[in-house]
């Protein structure tokens, strides 16, 4: 329970400092940095015979992808001209290890391709909608804070609806402890965790909130993020572990912390694109 606190205490207001504070690539490099990690623990679970230099492009080509984000800033134009350019390097150095060592005792099997180009190229690609939030004009603090007062808010109205009304299982073989009570409360909480930020948003920020729609894709990125949270989970019971890592501490690992957030980002940016909230 202290080891809870103790990482509660001090990464909460880290990531608040990150997004609220610091100036956008700050954004840039805090999600740098959790793709490289849920990218090395994607291969640590799911791949096999998986050697130095498979961790290695796969984590690199998760971090310059959410670099992409900011290549025109920093002068880098030729680069961000070619988005797709790491995702491509990435999958032929994959094919081109597994076709060199196939037959032999470290040879690259197929499921370990495929976990390096979900975890290389598929999770920066959603994660990086973090970074599209906080530089989207004229709210991006606010924008930037939404899938977090969604996965927050939703996994905790979700856990409350389970212990008060929780009988039958969702999914017993993918997450035992989940419940249709609790899933029907995720979307409520986030729904009220949406309706929060807007008014802090109005309040301080001068944000002109339009609540019909916030609870809308409060709701929405909910549903998709209960299906990230799945979606982990389901990896994980594949392979036989509770955590992805102990990164942080009794709270698990990134992909434990930041599963659902994978699905809640680009709902959230998908509603700020077109202008809905």
């Amino acid at each position: 329970m202290l080891q809870r606190w103790l990482v509660a205490i001090i990464g909460l207001p880290a990531l608040l400092a990150v997004l609220l504070l610091c100036p956008p690539w700050a954004t840039m490099l805090l999600v740098c940095a959790i793709s490289g990690v849920a990218a090395y623990e994607l291969l640590h679970v799911a791949g096999k015979n998986v050697s130095k230099a498979v961790y290695g492009i796969t984590i690199a080509c998760a971090v310059v992808q959410v670099f992409l984000t900011f290549a025109n800033a920093f002068g880098l134009f030729w680069l961000a001209r070619w988005p797709l350019g790491p995702a491509f390097v990435l999958v032929v150095l994959l094919f081109f290890l597994a076709v060199l060592t196939y037959g032999k005792e470290n040879a690259i099997p197929f499921s370990t391709v495929s976990a390096a180009i979900v975890g290389g190229v598929v999770f920066p690609m959603l994660y990086r909608c973090l970074v599209f939030l906080r530089v989207s004009e004229p709210f991006g603090r606010i924008y930037a804070l939404a899938p977090f007062f969604v996965a927050f808010a939703g996994d905790s109205l979700s856990m409350y609806f389970g212990m008060w009304f929780g009988k039958k299982k969702m999914a017993p073989h993918v997450s035992p402890k989940k419940t249709w009570a609790g899933f029907w409360g995720g979307p409520v909480g986030s729904a009220l965790g949406m309706l929060l930020l807007g008014a802090i948003g109005a309040h301080w920020l001068g944000y002109e909130a339009n609540y019909p729609n916030l609870i809308l894709a409060g709701v929405a990125a909910n549903l998709l993020g209960q299906l990230g949270d799945l979606s982990m989970s389901l990896i994980k019971r594949e392979h036989g572990i509770k955590d992805y890592s102990h990164l942080f501490l009794t709270h698990g690992g990134m992909l434990d912390r930041f599963d659902s957030t994978l699905f809640i980002a680009p709902v959230i940016y998908f509603f700020v694109s077109i202008g809905m909230i």
